[in-house]
């Protein structure tokens, strides 16, 4: 099997991720609004239009200020092992454009969800692999832009000259090539395949467990951390079970635990204000603050 590019970030701490991931894609309404994101960015331009939808528009004027050359949109390239000349990986680069005067080749990736869940275009295996297979062996520079409304920051960027490529092929390839063996570890908080995973599954019965064993024990420095871990897994177990059982009822599936059945209804969303689009309008009298209440938050430790 052929890793996408996509997975190849996943698949270097975890062998397992791609067989899942083929198994079980990616679903939701983020991952199904991103993609039309993504294919309203590439019609827009090819129409020579302006785009309705902010993100996408924002997009636009970002490829008119910094990309240079032509311009391809979601082709699909494959990067090749010169050596063996088999296909490491092949996937759909979101932009690809140049070369530029300078020689340099433009790929360019849109992201519409959360920051900290993407690594930076430095240590990005997808976008490394998409580079490679369009440089011609010439420098290409790498780019995440973050899509947020009527703004597009392109707040991670990076040039990777050829003296690097040999160790950055090196890299994918050992990606690609890892043992389909689960490893879970930290990293399957972010793993969206985990819920299916056997080893994640009995990862958190373990903890189960031992948070049940710990519940005489009194919490010091030591431990405090160990439980807390284990309470945080626990956690995500349960939401994770809870989000296939839904899954299951809007499939035409039935739930029924002591006597009740499990209903499912779209409720209208809460309305609320814009507290800062208040406060410059100087109506803060409209504000109001709710009661003290306490946040756990982690901070690095010195």
């Amino acid at each position: 099997m052929t890793v996408r590019p996509s997975l190849l970030q996943r698949a270097e701490v975890c062998g397992y991720v791609p067989v899942l991931a083929e198994k079980y894609p990616e679903e939701g309404e983020a991952a199904a609004r991103g993609k039309g994101i993504h294919q309203e960015i590439a019609r827009a331009w090819h129409a020579g239009e302006e785009s309705t939808i902010p993100e996408a528009k924002a997009a636009l004027v970002w490829l008119g200020e910094n990309a240079v050359g032509e311009l391809r949109f979601e082709q699909k390239v494959s990067l090749i092992d010169p050596d063996t000349m088999d296909t490491i990986t092949e996937g759909t680069p979101d932009v690809v454009a140049g070369p530029d005067t300078a020689g340099t080749m433009l790929v360019c990736d849109w992201k519409s969800g959360r920051p900290e869940n993407v690594p930076e275009a430095d240590d990005n295996l997808q976008l490394v692999a998409y580079g490679l297979a369009t440089c011609n062996d010439g420098p290409f520079r790498c780019v995440l832009v973050f899509l947020d409304g009527d703004k597009a920051d392109a707040r991670w960027s990076r040039v990777f000259e050829p003296s690097e490529h040999p160790a950055l092929l090196s890299r994918v390839k050992a990606a690609a090539n890892r043992e389909p063996v689960p490893t879970p570890g930290e990293h399957c908080g972010s793993c969206w395949q985990r819920r299916y995973c056997h080893a994640w599954q009995a990862r958190e019965g373990q903890a189960l467990a031992l948070i049940e064993q710990d519940r005489s024990l009194a919490v010091t420095d030591d431990n405090a951390g160990a439980i807390m871990a284990r309470a945080k897994a626990v956690k995500e177990a349960a939401e994770a079970a809870e989000a296939i059982v839904k899954a299951h009822v809007r499939n035409g599936g039935r739930c029924v635990v002591d006597g009740k059945l499990l209903t499912l209804s779209m409720c209208k969303g809460r309305e609320t204000a814009d507290t800062k689009a208040l406060k410059e309008a100087g109506l803060t009298q409209y504000l109001k603050t709710g009661n003290e209440y306490e946040r756990a938050t982690w901070k690095k430790e010195k």
